[in-house]
């Protein structure tokens, strides 16, 4: 049986610890513009990404893949920029790009280059996982942000995905209050179990002027301007969501409300949890016949 390879892109911490990982149980790692780390001596550091990408399966991008969809996202700035057009000329028939997860632009390129598109977040145990690291980091960066207890705050929770059912129960416990903003009926009836209760959107007037604190989990603008003026002055802003955001960035400016975007909260506060999580997906669909 041919031992299973990989390239590991760019990134932050999370893929030096998925390159060790993935190197203990037996894989060929090689390694183009990750973070300086003290690597095994058997992991490969490549000099550029056409000898990084060479001879193997599957190539692990980071994430995000890009932070402005020009430039492969990593962490040490010391390291000379990537192109993404680079990594796709690159990248040769048969090969697997595997990511958190693809734009439909990105999908379409490596339809073109016959590469498959290997989703994490579409397995449940990533996905789970991955939700739990970013609940615990999030609570850090609330507790760390806020000038109130988190005992007295009232929380409006935006989403009820894997994310957002994972801060919903984390933060339970903990804070006065807790309502979501869901409007998938399945997730509403898995809201209302685990003790949250789920609000209508024509309610949320009502429940906004009490907001002490507000989660977004959703990559798109929920609340219109009307909605975001009765907001308390005093409510803090938490975005973890992906782009395009729930928010602008001016909000701090238009609304004079503090605001905070914390993407990629599992590589900032857990990246060896979440680089073995990272692995152990990847090594889980490739014992399946990746």
């Amino acid at each position: 049986m041919a031992i299973p390879s990989i390239a590991i892109l760019g990134g932050d911490l999370r893929q030096c610890y998925c390159a060790e990982y993935l190197l203990s149980v037996g894989w060929q790692v090689t390694c183009f513009h990750t973070p300086d780390f003290p690597f095994h001596g058997s992991i490969r550091i490549a000099g550029c990404l056409p000898q990084a990408l060479e001879g193997t399966n599957i190539i692990l991008a980071p994430t995000p893949l890009s932070k402005d969809n020009t430039w492969l996202f990593q962490a040490d700035t010391q390291k000379p920029p990537c192109l993404l057009a680079s990594l796709w000329d690159s990248l040769l028939p048969g090969q697997t790009l595997a990511a958190h997860s693809f734009g439909e632009e990105t999908r379409l390129l490596l339809q073109e280059k016959s590469c498959r598109a290997l989703q994490l977040s579409q397995a449940r145990e990533y996905a789970v996982e991955n939700s739990l690291l970013t609940a615990e980091g999030l609570l850090s960066e609330v507790i760390q942000k806020t000038p109130f207890s988190l005992s007295s705050a009232h929380v409006l929770l935006l989403g009820y995905g894997c994310c957002g059912s994972a801060i919903g129960k984390m933060l339970l416990p903990i804070c006065r209050s807790i309502t979501v903003l869901e409007w998938e009926l399945g997730r509403q009836a898995q809201a209302k179990k685990d003790g949250i209760c789920p609000v209508a959107a024509g309610s949320l007037p009502n429940v906004l002027p009490t907001c002490s604190l507000l989660i977004n989990t959703i990559p798109a603008h929920v609340l219109e301007p009307q909605l975001m003026q009765k907001l308390p002055g005093s409510c803090h802003i938490f975005d973890i969501a992906s782009a395009p955001f729930g928010f602008s960035k001016n909000i701090t400016e238009k609304y004079l409300m503090p605001y905070f975007r914390v993407p990629g909260i599992p590589g900032r506060f857990s990246p060896a949890t979440a680089g073995q999580v990272i692995g152990k997906t990847i090594e889980r669909i490739s014992d399946y016949g990746l």
